[in-house]
């Protein structure tokens, strides 16, 4: 019997560590990997908090929609800015692709 709660133990704990797909839409520019995950996106798919993954480390930033407070209008595309850290300071998301601070450009890669 313990050898069985033994097995049974190790088995779930050792389901925690598998690495999980992406789920959403994955952006690559040489060796750099960027998945972003809107954070409880409001009825009209906006939301005020991103989790941003890159090259499978996550961390969690602010949003912005306008084009950045200037009267001139937004490139065409342009859907929101990630206000990140350096390189990804901002992150530009258009429909098609995303736009470093660097204006590295990631393509779908998944």
């Amino acid at each position: 019997m313990k050898k069985i709660l033994l097995l049974v133990a190790v088995t779930f704990s050792n389901v925690s560590f598998a690495i999980e797909n992406a789920e959403g839409t994955v952006y690559c520019h040489g060796k750099t990997v960027v998945e972003y995950r809107l954070i409880n996106p409001e009825k009209d798919g906006t939301a005020s908090d991103v989790d941003l993954t890159v090259n499978g480390k996550t961390k969690r930033f602010m949003t912005a929609y306008s084009w950045f407070g200037s009267n001139q209008a937004a490139p065409k595309g342009f859907k929101f800015a990630i206000i990140g850290e350096k390189q990804f300071d901002p992150l530009l998301v258009f429909n098609d692709y995303l736009e470093d601070a660097k204006k590295n450009k990631y393509k779908q890669c998944n």
